[in-house]
């Protein structure tokens, strides 16, 4: 029996998973105090038990950070000026908010990156007030700036920067930087763009630097990184439609449609290939199982963010060896969770299991 073990102050243990959904069920609904820690390996055998230190960690990355801005308004107006207006202001990327919620969960997880010499100490005491662990290799040059402006009525304004030219940035040592830190094996999302300079293969090699390795890779970018990327045969995969998309060249419409692109991905050696659908749920694909997770309904609040939180609950759902259709009911409940609060990564631990139990999953 495979055991993946919690630190000493986990109480809670949840008995094996059994392949009924009665039984999945019964572990969600223990594993709302995320401290259980025991499955026996036919919960999902398709999941190795991958351990660090007698424990899984879940890594994240970031390759491209920013500083997110918000102001709150009543309404907004280009053209005017405003005043005491409340605002503010954190370090963010797509890594960090994967973190957020996998710390949300009461999981143990560390963010890997790369961080300007402006802002390196502002990142590295946002984590550690979040309690989640950090790797930084700072880099020259500047943080780039993205604000948003939230009207009353629920508007939202979108001022996302470039980049400030800096020094050149130095891939040999980022790759070195990265590359030892990923050797120690665990779980990884590699998440987000990369900063100018950056090479376009770099998820690529950081993939292949573990071909072989007790290591589950998810990637989730766009673009050439996610082509080239995926010719590395990550574990899993996590395209938006548009990513899908671009990806394929061609315009995919119809839940069929977007199923058999996802096939074809399988096709290509990846084991997991989740599309996220915006309102619409995910299509997910391992093995011969193609699954169509529905969202439940909810008043929104707030949409930025919900992919990255989708990319937690996968995580979590595969350290826990939960079944195929049990990590993607966590997925969007993780995501529902995300856009019911202000923030992107920012979710309620206890709201994410009682959402997961709503979440709709039929076979495709």
């Amino acid at each position: 029996m495979f055991r993946c073990r919690k630190p000493q102050s986990s109480a809670v243990q949840c008995e094996a998973f059994q392949e009924n959904q009665r039984n999945h069920r019964h572990c969600l609904r223990h594993s709302r105090d995320s401290s259980y820690n025991c499955h026996e390996q036919s919960a999902c055998p398709s999941l190795p038990c991958i351990e660090t230190g007698g424990c899984v960690l879940i890594n994240c990355t970031v390759l491209h950070p920013v500083l997110d801005v918000t102001y709150k308004v009543e309404s907004f107006e280009t053209g005017q000026t405003y005043t005491g207006l409340d605002a503010t202001t954190i370090p963010a990327g797509k890594g960090i908010n994967v973190a957020k919620v996998v710390r949300g969960l009461g999981e143990e997880v560390r963010v890997v990156g790369i961080v300007p010499q402006d802002t390196k100490e502002r990142y590295e005491r946002y984590l550690a007030h979040r309690d989640i662990g950090f790797s930084f290799y700072e880099v020259p040059g500047y943080t780039r700036i993205n604000t948003t402006i939230l009207e009353k009525d629920g508007r939202v304004t979108h001022l996302n920067t470039r980049n400030r030219e800096g020094a050149p940035v130095q891939e040999d040592a980022i790759l070195r930087h990265f590359t030892e830190q990923i050797q120690g094996g665990g779980l990884w999302a590699l998440s987000g763009s990369l900063a100018p300079g950056l090479p376009a293969n770099l998820y690529e090699n950081l993939i292949t630097a573990v071909a072989g390795k007790e290591t589950g890779v998810l990637l989730d970018t766009s673009g050439p990184a996610l082509k080239l990327g995926m010719k590395a045969r990550p574990t899993m995969v996590k395209p938006n439609h548009g990513e899908l998309e671009e990806f394929f060249g061609e315009e995919i419409r119809g839940i069929h449609h977007i199923a058999l692109r996802g096939k074809r991905i399988l096709d290509m050696g990846i084991e997991y290939v989740f599309i996220s659908l915006g309102s619409d749920g995910m299509i997910a694909l391992h093995g011969s199982d193609c699954l169509l997770c529905s969202i439940p309904e909810r008043r929104i609040v707030d949409t930025v963010g919900c992919g990255d939180a989708l990319v937690a609950g996968i995580l979590v759902g595969r350290k826990k060896h939960f079944s195929f259709s049990e990590i993607c009911r966590l997925a969007i409940a993780c995501g529902v969770s995300n856009a019911l609060h202000e923030g992107a990564g920012e979710v309620d631990g206890k709201e994410v299991w009682r959402l997961a139990e709503d979440v709709s999953v039929t076979a495709v």
